[in-house]
């Protein structure tokens, strides 16, 4: 299963959102509930997806193309979706937590 992530997220890595989701493509498994906890390669992936986000706008579009990402890899799991930022200790707000997360409203 990995490999199927792994390949949708290298899709496009020449732009901001290919970057994000090939570094956030480690979380989907935990994301979508076949991980137990979030691997170290994750929280890697996490700061780099926290790196890139790094204007309103920015954060919205990166939240748009994480949702899209795990949108086809299969349901959210929200409870993990909502304790990965603290899992891996890294305070960021653009990973959906939902298939409804409206990435617009964020600040």
């Amino acid at each position: 299963m990995a490999l199927t992530f792994s390949a949708l997220a290298i899709a496009d890595t020449h732009s901001d959102c290919g970057l994000a989701q090939t570094a956030f493509g480690p979380c989907v498994p935990y994301m979508i509930g076949q991980d137990q906890k979030a691997s170290a390669q994750c929280c890697q992936g996490l700061q780099a997806v926290k790196d890139l986000a790094n204007s309103p706008t920015a954060g919205q579009t990166i939240c748009e193309c994480l949702k899209s990402e795990l949108d086809s890899a299969g349901p959210i799991n929200s409870e993990l979706a909502s304790g990965l930022p603290g899992q891996c200790r890294i305070p960021i707000n653009v990973i959906p937590t939902s298939s409804t997360f409206d990435c617009k409203k964020l600040a």
